[in-house]
C-alpha cells in the first residue's frame, strides 16, 4: 500500500479528541496573530497548542485519505474521468469538510462522505457541461454513463439506449442522444504532442508533418479523431489499447475497433495525396 494510505482509520473518540485539539490550535493561532491575551498562556504555550493543532489536522487528512480514494474510484467508474484527478478533487473536499465539521454532529467519516461525493458528482457533472451541454443535461448524461458502466462491468455487454431509458425513467429518443453524444473534439490539442512538435534544427520537417497530420485530422468525424489521437498517442500520451480507449471514450472494444478502421481507410487516400515537403495536396 502507498505510503500515503498507511494511516489507520480514526475511532471516535481520536476524532473527537482530535477534533477538539485542532480547535484549541486555531485559537492559539489566532492569539498568536493578534496579541490578545484572553487566557493566562505564555507565547511558547500557544505556539505548542498551534502545532498540537496542526499535527491534528494533519492525522485528520492522512486517515481519511482512502475513503477520499473509494469515492474517486466509484465516481470515476461513472463519470469516465480519471480517479487521480477525482482523488485530487476528493482531497481538497475532504480539507473542506474538516473546516467545516462539528463535533457534536456525529463521526466525521461519516459528515466527510457526504461531503466528498457531492463535491465529486459536481465536478464531473461540471465537466461534461463545459463540453457544450448544459449543467442539466450534463448530470443525466452523467447517470447514464455510471449505469453504462456499472452494467457493461456486471454482464460484459453494454446496455443499449431503450434498457437505459426504463432505468432512468427517460424517452428513449432522449436518451439515445445522450448515449450518442460526443465532445467536440479540438484539433489542435490532440495533434500537440512529441511527435507534432515544431520545427528544430535536427527535424526542420517536423513542423510541416504535423500541420499535415492537423490537416488530416480535420478531415475526420470527432469520434474517428479521438480515437486515432488516443490508439497512436497523437495527444502527447502513450499510444493505448483498444479496451483502454473504450473506457476512456465510455465506447465498447468493437466500436473503437470499427471508427479505427474507418478513420484509417479514410486516412490512407487523404495521406498518399500529400506531398510530404508541403501542407497541401500534390498537383496532379
Amino acid at each position: 500500500m502507498e505510503t500515503r494510505f498507511r494511516t489507520p482509520l480514526m475511532s471516535a473518540q481520536e476524532e473527537y479528541a482530535g477534533a477538539r485539539t485542532i480547535e484549541a490550535g486555531v485559537l492559539a493561532e489566532h492569539l498568536l496573530a493578534t496579541g490578545e491575551r484572553p487566557v493566562s498562556a505564555t507565547t511558547a504555550e500557544l505556539r505548542a497548542i498551534a502545532e498540537a493543532g496542526v499535527r491534528a489536522r494533519r492525522h485528520f487528512l492522512l486517515a481519511n485519505l482512502r475513503l477520499v480514494r473509494r469515492l474517486a474510484g466509484v465516481e470515476a467508474r461513472r463519470c469516465g474521468l480519471p480517479v487521480d484527478d477525482l482523488f485530487q478533487e476528493g482531497c481538497v473536499a475532504l480539507a473542506v469538510a474538516l473546516q467545516r465539521y462539528d463535533v457534536e454532529r456525529g463521526r466525521f467519516s461519516t459528515f466527510a462522505t457526504m461531503r466528498i461525493r457531492q463535491h465529486l458528482a459536481e465536478v464531473c457533472s461540471l465537466r461534461f457541461g463545459a463540453v457544450t451541454l448544459p449543467p442539466g443535461l450534463a448530470a443525466q448524461l452523467r447517470r447514464v454513463r455510471g449505469l453504462q458502466a456499472e452494467l457493461g462491468q456486471e454482464r460484459g455487454v453494454v446496455p443499449g439506449a431503450a434498457e437505459l431509458a426504463g432505468l432512468i425513467g427517460q424517452d428513449v429518443s432522449a436518451t439515445r442522444r445522450l448515449v450518442d453524444y460526443r465532445p467536440p473534439l479540438a484539433i489542435d490539442q490532440l495533434a500537440e504532442g512529441p511527435g507534432l512538435a515544431e520545427p528544430s534544427p535536427e527535424d526542420p520537417d517536423a513542423g510541416i508533418f504535423a500541420a499535415q497530420v492537423r490537416r488530416l485530422l480535420a478531415r475526420l468525424e470527432p469520434d474517428q479523431a479521438r480515437v486515432i489521437g488516443l490508439r497512436h498517442g497523437l495527444g502527447g500520451g502513450e499510444p493505448l489499447e483498444c479496451g483502454d480507449v473504450a473506457r476512456r471514450l465510455g465506447l465498447s472494444t468493437s466500436t473503437v475497433r470499427r471508427l479505427e478502421k474507418r478513420a484509417l481507410d479514410a486516412l490512407r487516400p487523404l495521406a498518399a495525396a500529400l506531398d510530404p515537403r508541403r501542407d497541401q495536396p500534390m498537383a496532379g
